[in-house]
């Protein structure tokens, strides 16, 4: 395996990131609902599970390296989801207290509960499930060493089938004594899922791309070329069917072809560092973490604004503000970060 700093890994975090605010900003939500659905809430899913894949790629391979990276990690994420969470936090005290003169006992409450558990806000949930996740790879690492990593990629897979139950088909799941009684409540199963059914499955891709690196290595470009062709229809296809035929709206959030879709991105990626890249990939690689942390945000001030002025900010107009506005305020958080230090947790 080629152990130069992989760039294309890079541009295709600050691409992902772009996916995520797709989703998001309800884009295209002023088309048929079909169209809606299929290019707003199913297509750009293949970008959520590659941050996981790639976290996982990277922090197995240290851990098997012998390298002691879990506080390291830890501690890395702890400080950024901390110093967004005050962010939003504050932004949720104004919204529901000060406006909507909400309790602020049980507002506070729910801030520390929704902190360790839910995440601190709604796309925050990857802090939490990421952390966990992280938790649960060393503790089986350190207790069983490889035989602990590869029983629990073994055992993320029918959990992976879980999350799709609850998720995309979760009318199939609804249909299925036991399993329909748990991702009906939602608020359990959604927490469950973001750690155990989503982050743990896609985390440890890692794992097993690193367990197939000398095949990856020898695998053909035609092969590879041939493989992703009939991924992408197979893709195509059940997105397809989902958002076009089925009808199956509720929660798009995962869908069976996510996990091949993955694997086989990270192995083309894996394949093609790119180094020629290495000029401008570091920069999309900060931007695109800073475009995932303060996007909501901007998504809260477009709403109070059609609020007050009583107008409806068009779904493309409003992705391009968004994005416009998180790349230049990260490329000036990022010159400033020179000078003033502090300034590097929050991108």
């Amino acid at each position: 395996m080629n152990k130069q700093r992989n760039y294309s890994m890079d541009i295709w975090r600050f691409c992902a990131a772009l996916c995520v605010i797709v989703c998001h900003v309800d884009f295209l939500k002023e088309a048929p609902a079909e169209v809606y659905q299929l290019a707003a809430r199913y297509l750009p899913r293949v970008s959520l599970p590659f941050f996981f894949a790639i976290s996982g790629y990277y922090y197995i391979n240290a851990l098997l390296g012998g390298k002691k990276v879990f506080k390291k990690q830890v501690l890395s994420l702890l400080k950024v989801y901390a110093c967004w969470t005050v962010i939003y936090y504050a932004a949720s005290f104004v919204m529901n207290i000060v406006v909507e003169k909400g309790d602020i006992k049980t507002f506070l409450i729910q801030r520390v509960v929704f902190f360790f558990i839910h995440g601190s806000y709604s796309h925050f949930w990857y802090f939490t499930a990421m952390i966990y996740t992280i938790i649960i790879v060393t503790i089986l690492y350190k207790l069983f060493g490889k035989k602990g990593l590869k029983v629990l990629t073994i055992i993320s897979l029918p959990l992976f089938i879980m999350a799709n139950l609850g998720s995309a088909y979760y009318p199939l799941g609804m249909q299925i004594p036991v399993i329909s009684d748990f991702v009906s409540n939602r608020d359990v199963y959604e927490v469950i899922r973001g750690i155990f059914f989503m982050s743990l499955p896609y985390f440890l891709i890692g794992y097993i791309l690193i367990e197939l690196s000398e095949s990856i290595e020898k695998l053909s470009s035609k092969a590879l070329g041939i493989m992703l062709g009939v991924d992408v229809i197979f893709y195509l296809v059940e997105c397809y069917l989902l958002a076009y035929v089925l009808k199956w709206w509720d929660y798009p959030e995962v869908i069976l072809t996510l996990y091949p879709s993955t694997i086989l991105i990270m192995i083309l990626l894996i394949r093609n560092p790119k180094p020629e890249w290495k000029t401008y990939a570091p920069t999309l690689k900060r931007l695109s973490g800073y475009m995932y942390y303060v996007h909501p945000l901007c998504i809260m001030v477009l709403g109070a604004v059609e609020q007050i002025f009583s107008v409806c900010i068009p779904s493309v107009l409003a992705y391009v503000l968004i994005v416009g506005f998180a790349i230049s305020t990260g490329m000036i958080l990022m010159s400033m970060s020179r000078k003033f230090k502090w300034i590097s947790n929050f991108i």
